[in-house]
């Protein structure tokens, strides 16, 4: 197969349970040999395009295509993928090795080959001399290793795994995410990964397909979908971000002019279709909040300091705007921050927001009446 084509392509994919339309037309290519991860909260469709893929679930409309072939009515057992489950689905009855081995068992290999693969799977996965344990006295991480070998000793095309790592606590998680990514890279299979943890999605991906209600919001690279989140939503999900409303009050050079019932501000456009009037949302990560006791220019945002939150590699600053609202502002040490009770001005370098059109704010009914409360807010003393 040619390396620049797709192993998996979803095309125009549907997924309905009644009149629940759980996927809304996906279209997804995924690479040989990358490590994608489904990521979105819980009952956004993820898992279920999962299924559609290993061939537990069928699209409703569109086709699903593995090597360029349609395998909708091709069954799982026959699809060169394997999966595996967040509940592990190990059989307690058989030891260590008989699960792993329980593929090529089905298949009918001979009892030589047999061995020699077992060996070498548990090998891969840090488990020799385990063959002979019984599931039942395997921890959380040794479950999974055990999942995972018995996953690829059939040499899938594609390896699917369901929240793999949802039942470990977060030290071991932590460790196991490592691990599956240095896996991933030395056998140059593909991973197609489902999460809702986003630490986890971008720590462990080549690409990330954020998905929310049943549609992809963002494909692209972690650091992409970090640092230029395409939607409102990838923005709040990803990571933290400090989520400002606000109306459109025109261009500003290369950056918008943009009016909040705290203040006025520039940002930088992500979608260009936004028009002076619109209801706009930007989006700025805590770590690019910056502050300052004297008035900036293009900023009239004010607030006051009303704690600071110890959070061991940072503190969180935490500032009260004029409406209620508040803002984030994380900082390394004591020396960066404002002390609690002052009065600051809040600005941000345009370029390290993003806006995005928001069309279910509308608080404000135009650009006249916000004007009027960016001019209140302009005269509000705390």
């Amino acid at each position: 197969m040619n390396e620049k084509q797709p192993i998996v392509q979803l095309v125009d994919v549907q997924k309905f349970y009644g009149d629940n339309h759980v996927v809304k037309n996906c279209n997804l290519d995924i690479m040989p040999g990358e490590f994608l991860t489904l990521l979105g909260p819980s009952g956004c469709g993820k898992t279920t395009t999962l299924r559609m893929i290993s061939g537990f679930e069928k699209p409703t409309y569109g086709e699903v295509r593995l090597g360029g072939q349609n395998v909708d009515q091709i069954p799982p057992f026959k699809r060169n993928v394997n999966t595996v489950f967040q509940n592990y689905a190990l059989f307690p009855n058989m030891n260590v090795a008989d699960n792993v081995a329980y593929g090529l068992k089905v298949r009918k290999r001979p009892k030589s080959e047999i061995k020699k693969r077992v060996t070498e799977m548990l090998k891969l996965v840090q488990l020799e001399g385990f063959e002979k344990r019984k599931i039942a006295q395997m921890s959380g991480g040794q479950k999974q290793r055990v999942a995972i070998a018995r996953a690829l000793i059939n040499e899938p095309k594609v390896l699917l795994l369901d929240e793999p790592l949802g039942a470990l606590d977060r030290k071991l998680r932590k460790q196991m995410q490592i691990e599956l990514k240095q896996l991933q890279k030395k056998l140059g299979i593909t991973f197609v990964f489902v999460t809702h943890d986003q630490e986890e999605a971008l720590t462990m991906s080549d690409r990330i397909a954020v998905i929310n209600e049943g549609e992809i919001q963002q494909l692209d690279t972690p650091q992409k979908i970090y640092d230029e989140p395409a939607t409102r939503f990838v923005a709040d999900f990803i990571g933290e971000s400090n989520i400002i409303d606000a109306v459109a009050m025109g261009q500003d050079g290369d950056f918008l002019k943009v009016g909040t019932e705290n203040g006025q501000a520039r940002s930088l456009i992500a979608d260009p279709d936004i028009k002076t009037g619109d209801a706009v949302s930007v989006a700025v990560r805590p770590q690019n909040m910056q502050f300052s006791l004297e008035p900036v220019d293009h900023f009239s945002i004010k607030g006051v300091v009303s704690d600071h939150i110890f959070m061991g590699h940072m503190i969180k600053m935490i500032v009260k705007l004029n409406d209620g609202s508040t803002v984030r502002i994380n900082r390394f040490g004591e020396d960066e921050l404002a002390p609690v009770g002052q009065v600051i001005n809040l600005y941000w370098e345009p370029g390290k927001s993003r806006t995005f059109r928001n069309k279910s704010w509308f608080k404000t009914n135009s650009v006249v009446d916000l004007q009027e409360a960016v001019d209140e807010a302009n005269a509000t003393h705390f």
